[in-house]
């Protein structure tokens, strides 16, 4: 049943969707005159000056869907239709324009933009609608997803292919990033000035607004370029930051106009402006201002200001890195970053595990310098097949030189952006409690400031990597090398503080000699590695000994202790060969992840394996038996473990593998360890693969003594503190056979 003129006029007053369908009408069939009758009705009791209804409705719309995508253009997997910068936004603009004066899109974008910016919106337009199209073509059905697999396809359709410096895809992506940028800009630029203001809105504005010192007009809402505005920054090009500091300091955002004014003045950035004493002081000023400096950074890239002024973070503009663990663009993941630093400074409602780095960032005396070292951390990305942290590192230091910051502040910055990935990697895959190391470490930092600056930036790279890199249990690895850290530095100011890796036999006999037997504790300690004292508190060694007893003579006994962020799995056993990985195996067969393992075995030939894990099962009492019951079966020759994953294998959900696979990457440290030598291995993620690497370390002869487990996105990062007949491996034969062995058990599962 059709509807009558007054049907869709009520439709259209009562729904903005139905509204928006109406707008696209066009003449198919039937007597053109109708169509013509409804546009007139339309046009008399909602559009023109009558348009701002429907306008505000479909702002809001538009703010919400924005949201949805974290108001980013430049997500891993962007939606072509609805992300911010997508499709969706052109629509969006095109419905603005006919509502409020009545022409169609897109030929009519031309009629409010200028001509260099019509040629850009279109064109992008028309990439837009390319790729869209070629996603349906392929996936054979209505699918807007740029997902990670299919963009290597889409690249390659459209005619991207491989150069020396970068891949087909992640040009392609680039390219996508670049588009979608221009649309969201000139979207918002279009919409505003389609958008119009009430006149309640117009009588507020006369009555707040006031003139700002550099000649800006400050508005309830926003802050606008004067009337008077052809010389504005070409006679004063400064004025393009001290816009920003005015945005910054009144809380209030640029206008479209003031934004597009200074787009279209971009060129006075010039060498003369970027080693101008003035630009610079005032540059610097934004990085001290109280609050807002993540949301004046992301304002300057949007604008292309940033890269401008700062040519080595231009290059970072729209890189991609095509893989699943990076979730942004690099630029993005820099203004993430930036934001999740002002995010710790001054969240009122702060996690609980984010409490000591607040306190710790309130410590640092020049903060603009931890956020300067935060905005150039990557930029040594631009350069292809380089330590990008080095690299950086000497981009940083030409760019402060322009700065003109003192030389102990920029040394400050430098040492900043070459560590940055430092206290990740030492927290995530190394014994912390290893002394050595850890003094090692802190003879690298000059003060405890920088220790402070590096502790803090780590938080605010890891976090802004992916929405869940960030765990609370990274979180406890990155505090305890740091409380470590800091206790090395400091320690001549401080009274000694008792800790379990600096406890000696004779405080853990005193602490447990009421409870265990002197000869007990005497006799285990003694047949115990030396690191078993300093690596485990008092109480841990009393549950060490009770699972001994509860063992007896039987093969095995678990013990499932819960913790504030993991869960610590201790069993004891008898030394056979690979039990260290048997076990693995069943853990992974319970849905269990493992982030760390300490491997201890007595002169008898007692073993105790502690593992930090999580687990989805919530009683710990019925895990604890499943786990002992397994191992037993296992133990016993009843239960094979690749029969295990046989079995479980239906239940695990099946994970998607990268279109360009991660190749095993496998290196040797003979240097951090004085025991040992740490094995680190880089590898594709899959079930079953911690079982695999440490039999095949087992059947290589090797024990392993330390482990630590991690996962970033598709990939494994873990660490294997090993040993072969009680010392390091420095053979070169052995370690090429060893890598040999480890690649083939990787690849073949």
């Amino acid at each position: 049943m059709g509807r009558t003129l007054s049907d869709c006029v009520i439709a259209a007053q009562d729904d903005a969707d139905s509204m928006t369908a109406m707008l696209e009408t066009r003449h198919l069939a039937g007597d053109p005159a109708l169509e013509t009758q409804l546009q007139d009705a339309l046009a008399r009791r909602f559009f023109g000056r009558r348009a701002s209804g429907f306008i505000n409705k479909k702002s809001q719309e538009r703010i919400q869907r924005h949201s949805k995508f974290k108001f980013s253009t430049q997500l891993l997997e962007p939606n072509v239709k609805e992300s911010p910068g997508g499709l969706r936004d052109i629509h969006t603009a095109g419905w603005f324009l006919m509502a409020r004066r009545g022409i169609r899109a897109p030929e009519s974008f031309q009629n409010i933009l200028t001509r260099r910016n019509y040629e850009i919106y279109i064109k992008a337009f028309d990439f837009m609608l390319r790729t869209r199209s070629e996603l349906h073509f392929h996936t054979d059905k209505l699918f807007d997803v740029l997902e990670h697999d299919l963009q290597l396809i889409i690249a390659k359709n459209l005619g991207y292919k491989d150069r020396d410096n970068e891949l087909g895809v992640e040009h392609f992506m680039r390219d996508y990033y670049t588009h979608a940028r221009a649309i969201k800009h000139l979207s918002d630029l279009i919409c505003e000035r389609l958008k119009g203001q009430s006149s309640t809105g117009r009588a507020v504005g006369l009555l707040t607004r006031r003139q700002l010192d550099d000649g800006s007009v400050l508005h309830h809402t926003h802050i606008a370029l004067p009337k008077k505005r052809r010389h504005f920054f070409t006679n004063t090009p400064h004025r393009i930051f001290s816009l920003l500091l005015n945005a910054q300091r009144f809380g209030v955002p640029l206008n479209e106009a003031a934004k597009q004014g200074i787009k279209d003045h971009l060129h006075l950035i010039d060498d003369s402006f970027r080693s101008s004493e003035r630009a610079s002081r005032l540059f610097l000023d934004l990085f001290r201002a109280p609050a807002g400096i993540g949301t004046t950074l992301r304002t300057m890239h949007e604008l292309d200001i940033l890269g401008a002024y700062v040519p080595e973070f231009g290059s970072l503009t729209c890189l991609v890195q095509y893989n699943r663990y990076h979730i942004y663009t690099a630029d993005e993941h820099t203004l993430v970053a930036v934001e999740r630093l002002d995010y710790l400074a001054r969240s009122p409602s702060l996690p609980h595990d984010l409490q000591h780095l607040r306190s710790v960032y309130n410590e640092i005396p020049r903060k603009e310098l931890l956020y300067l070292a935060l905005l150039m951390h990557d930029v040594g990305k631009s350069v292809r097949d380089k330590d990008h942290s080095i690299v950086g590192a000497e981009m940083t230091r030409d760019f402060l030189k322009r700065l003109q910051l003192p030389d102990d502040q920029i040394e400050t910055v430098v040492f900043l952006v070459r560590q940055h990935l430092a206290m990740s990697a030492i927290a995530q895959r190394r014994d912390l409690s290893d002394q050595r190391m850890i003094t090692e470490f802190a003879s690298t930092f000059s003060h405890p400031d920088t220790l402070r600056m590096l502790y803090v930036l780590t938080y605010a790279d890891l976090s802004a990597v992916t929405q869940t890199a960030w765990t609370a249990w990274k979180g406890h690895l990155l505090r305890e090398l740091y409380e470590n850290t800091f206790y090395i530095l400091t320690k001549s100011t401080q009274p000694d503080r008792e800790q379990p890796e600096l406890q000696d036999i004779q405080k853990i006999l005193a602490a447990l000699e009421p409870r265990i037997p002197h000869q007990t504790l005497v006799e285990h300690l003694n047949n115990m590695p030396p690191r078993y004292p300093e690596q485990n508190s008092p109480e841990e060694i009393a549950q060490h000994l009770q699972l001994i007893d509860a063992m007896g003579s039987s093969l095995v006994a678990v013990s499932v202790q819960p913790g504030e962020l993991f869960l610590e799995i201790t069993i004891c056993t008898h030394d056979q060969p690979f039990r260290l990985s048997e076990i693995c195996g069943v853990l992974a067969t319970h849905d269990i992840n493992i982030f760390s393992a300490h491997a201890y075995t007595r002169n008898d030939g007692t073993v105790i394996d502690i593992f930090q894990v999580t687990s989805d099962m919530d009683n710990d009492a019925r895990l604890q038996k499943k786990i002992q019951q397994t191992l037993t079966d296992v133990f016993q020759k009843k239960e094979r473990v690749s029969d295990l994953f046989a079995n479980y294998s239906q239940r695990w959900s099946l994970r998607r593998q990268p279109t360009v696979p991660i190749s095993p990457e496998i290196t040797f440290d003979n240097n951090v360890s004085m025991r040992s030598t740490v094995i680190d291995i880089l590898a594709q993620d899959a079930t079953g693969l911690l079982y695999r690497i440490t039999r095949t370390l087992s059947e290589l002869g090797l024990d392993i003594y330390t482990a630590r487990i991690g996962t970033q996105a598709d990939r494994a990062v873990d660490a294997f503190y090993v040993r072969k007949n009680g010392d390091k491996i420095t053979d070169i034969a052995l370690l090429e056979h060893i890598t040999h062995e480890l690649t083939r058990a990787i690849e073949n599962p």
